[in-house]
């Protein structure tokens, strides 16, 4: 076709392709134009010269930075913050330090209390508080006197140890721990036994028992259940008979070790007390001795009785606070007793004025049961200031001296040592000891070795369960402190026991220390641990640590522990 055929467009339109055309020829000479601006005079703020901007010295002038601000600017900014902020505590900080106050030239600070609390919070997150207590670290471990049921070893390094014992290791720990042979001594050579450390492990994982029943749990007692189910030996008569005759063969036979000296302590771990006795020269005590906590007053009552003398030498003294479930204020039951102390002479008085109007109704032929007030036994327990701390640490009880056969012979026969009802119902008292008596069965600790993962931390752990005694812990760590240079330890204890390792006795004329050692030769422990026994133990204000732990560090041949866990 041509163009002819097309009919003419009208002068006052134009086509839409028209218009898109010229608008990007004009985008395209705009962009055209500012390029050529921009390389011929670059576009520049310019320094002022003489109150004009020059373009003709324009290269050799210096960019102006359009963002940057005035230093006088910025000091004057920063301090009107820093009085903001101060003067909320304006009025306290000049109280305070008015000497900071008057200097007009110190550099400006800010004193906000939530500056000062920042700071100390800091200092305690860091660790940089100065008035946190130093860590206190010793040479030796001393000795625990309460009971353990769990300990766990845990280091960053191999164990020396293992749960799974080889033949020859098993052999040679019961062979040195029956006779009580020493597998580090040297002194006679011909001897064949195991001296590998897993074989010293094992024999440190020994006690003697009595009774031994599997099926039931003889220690500890005083966390079972109670049942409405009576036991075997609650139901058969003869049966309890029996048991109990061997268990009082056994309780004679451990005595009379202790009384020769050739036991050192043992345990009587009944249903609602446990009793711990100590040979002559233990703890700094110089004749053989008992403490039996928790205690009652009925309990006490029986032993007075049986004409037994005892103290109690946490009554004066107030309570010790223990653990989490002796933790209770009992500073009131101190102070209402300090004060009955105070009043005894007067109560001695009134109590011997009603002695007499008794004994005066006795002569005439009243009988004294119709006046009640008059009765001297209601009068003495109304006076007794015992009553409020039965089962609890304040009730400990400490026998000393011949009083000791009293209470063997006590414990023989009072119905109080054995339990009635539930599944120990006719069992009496587990012994415990760690030597060789009549009777007694040689009883196994449980060893569990593992990875303990914490935080990220791994470490090697080998965790030991069943009774263990105090010189088995001092065994164990002595032992590890050879093989390993850091190590933590765990230690979960009996709470009713931990009393023992409250109690300190100071005797004016107390034997030396050597003597006691050398008298305790043939009581089956090392030397070592002889000396540690028998080292007298020292009150809690004497100590600078805890008598006693649940936490022990070793680290650079020291050790230091607490009575917490961490």
């Amino acid at each position: 076709m041509s163009a002819e055929s097309y009919p003419a467009a009208s002068p006052g339109w134009i086509r839409p392709g028209d218009v898109m055309r010229v608008r990007k020829l004009k985008a395209k000479s705009r962009a055209l134009q500012a390029r050529m601006k921009s390389s011929a005079a670059p576009l520049q703020i310019l320094a002022p010269v003489n109150g004009q901007y020059s373009a003709a010295n324009s290269h050799s002038l210096k960019r102006r930075n359009p963002f940057r601000c005035s230093p006088n600017k910025i000091l004057r900014v920063h301090g009107e913050d820093n009085d903001l902020e101060a003067t909320s505590d304006i009025t306290l900080f000049q109280l305070l330090n008015p000497a900071a106050v008057n200097t007009k030239d110190r550099v400006p600070q800010t004193f906000s209390f939530s500056n000062l609390f920042s700071k100390e919070f800091g200092a305690e997150a860091t660790g940089e508080d100065k008035d946190s207590p130093r860590v206190t670290w010793t040479d030796k471990l001393v000795v625990d006197w309460s009971l353990k049921t769990r300990i766990r070893f845990k280091s960053h390094k191999s164990l020396p140890w293992k749960h799974n014992f080889k033949t020859s290791e098993e052999a040679s720990g019961t062979t040195g721990f029956v006779r009580c042979l020493s597998s580090v001594s040297d002194e006679n050579d011909d001897r064949t036994l195991d001296t590998s450390a897993n074989a010293q492990f094992y024999q440190c994982c020994l006690v003697w028992q009595h009774p031994n029943l599997p099926w039931l749990q003889l220690f500890p007692r005083d966390n079972i259940k109670l049942t409405s189910q009576t036991g075997l030996f609650g139901t058969d008569q003869k049966l309890a008979e029996s048991l109990h005759s061997e268990w009082s063969e056994s309780l004679r036979s451990l005595h009379q070790l202790l009384r020769v000296r050739q036991c050192p302590y043992f345990y009587v771990c009944g249903p609602t007390f446990t009793c711990l006795f100590r040979a002559a020269g233990v703890a700094g005590i110089s004749q053989a001795h008992a403490l039996i906590t928790p205690t009652t007053r009925g309990f006490r009552e029986a032993m007075k009785q049986e004409d037994i003398e005892f103290e109690m030498p946490f009554q004066n003294s107030g309570p010790v606070k223990t653990n989490a479930s002796y933790s209770e204020d009992m500073d009131k039951d101190v102070e209402d007793r300090q004060k009955g102390l105070q009043e005894e002479d007067e109560d001695e008085e009134e109590e011997e004025e009603r002695e007499e109007a008794t004994s005066w109704l006795e002569n005439l032929g009243v009988e004294t049961s119709q006046f009640p007030n008059l009765n001297p036994n209601r009068v003495k327990l109304e006076r007794d200031k015992y009553k409020n701390v039965d089962n609890t640490p304040s009730s400990l009880v400490y026998v000393e001296g011949m009083e000791t056969q009293g209470l063997i012979n006590f414990l023989l026969n009072s119905k109080s040592c054995v339990s009635t009802t539930g599944s120990l119902a006719g069992v009496p008292p587990t012994l415990l000891a760690p030597v060789a008596f009549q009777g007694a069965t040689l009883t196994t600790l449980k060893a569990k070795g593992g990875v303990v993962r914490q935080d990220g931390d791994v470490q090697n752990s080998m965790e030991v369960s069943g009774p263990v005694l105090p010189h088995t812990v001092q065994q164990l760590t002595s032992l590890l402190s050879m093989a390993v240079d850091n190590f933590s330890v765990s230690l979960h204890s009996v709470p009713s026991t931990l009393p023992f390792s409250q109690h300190s006795h100071h005797e004016t004329m107390a034997a030396p220390q050597a003597f006691a050692q050398e008298g305790l030769v043939d009581c089956g422990l090392s030397a070592t641990v002889r000396h540690l026994i028998c080292v007298p133990h020292k009150s809690e204000g004497e100590s600078k640590l805890p008598l006693t732990y649940k936490e022990i560090t070793f680290k650079e041949n020291k050790f230091s522990w607490t009575d917490r866990l961490q």
